[in-house]
């Protein structure tokens, strides 16, 4: 069951907000007054589906992807503190877009919406094709390769922009290779990962360390652009 409270001038533009919130109507909710208001205080409205909390999850996600106008199937299987769902059908492809924009659109639409006044977190995890996980092995083989060619080449290695998860995966993929080290640099949406050789323990410390050992920089994938 998912419960919401919601505060407006009135009674009925809370309640409004509240099924809007959650895309249901009235059947499908039970509604309680908190608080009718008044000329100094809003008036507060507690929504409760009266569906599963399970149940409540397949709606939102199933709403967002008909406004999509995308025919898929669902299917949902619970996780540590919330649901994973899995989006199958021939218009699958579209719902995860390119790099997985659009399925993180639909993950981060689903945890903001179905969280909001909650006091234990629902964590909502979509995933359409089994991308998460291709997408993983993609990006620990391309940090392996790129860590090598650091290495060899004796050179800095910028990646393109990537998003907070996809730069955690490279980051802990080369916190186990004693021979680069990795750091983020620039601000959301561009910011990047640098793949940069150790210098032998000796050269640490002075000033031009990289210019003596021949160390460059060299960028990798899409150029970053600034908005």
């Amino acid at each position: 069951m998912i419960v919401i409270e919601t505060h407006a001038k009135s009674v009925e533009e809370a309640k409004q907000q509240g099924l809007l919130q959650l895309g249901m109507d009235e059947t499908q909710v039970d509604i309680e007054i908190v608080n009718e208001g008044g000329e100094e205080e809003l008036a507060v409205v507690r929504l409760s589906t009266k569906w599963s909390e399970e149940d409540g999850v397949l709606d939102y996600v199933c709403g967002l992807l008909d406004r999509m106008d995308l025919d898929c199937s669902l299917d949902i299987e619970p996780i540590e503190s919330g649901y994973k769902v899995t989006i199958n059908g021939e218009d699958s492809n579209y719902a995860i877009g390119h790099r997985g924009e659009v399925l993180d659109a639909i993950q981060y639409l689903a945890q903001i919406s179905l969280n909001r006044d909650r006091e234990n977190y629902l964590k909502v995890a979509v995933d359409a094709e089994n991308y998460r996980a291709r997408r993983e092995d993609t990006l620990r083989d391309l940090a392996a390769r790129l860590a090598d060619r650091a290495v060899r080449d004796r050179v800095k290695v910028e990646l393109e922009p990537m998003n907070p998860h996809d730069r955690k995966i490279v980051h802990e993929m080369l916190s186990e290779d004693d021979r680069v080290t990795t750091f983020s640099t620039g601000t959301e949406p561009n910011r990047f990962i640098t793949i940069e050789p150790k210098l032998p323990e000796k050269v640490y410390g002075t000033q031009s360390a990289f210019r003596k050992h021949g160390i460059k920089t060299r960028s990798f994938g899409a150029k970053k652009r600034g908005f």
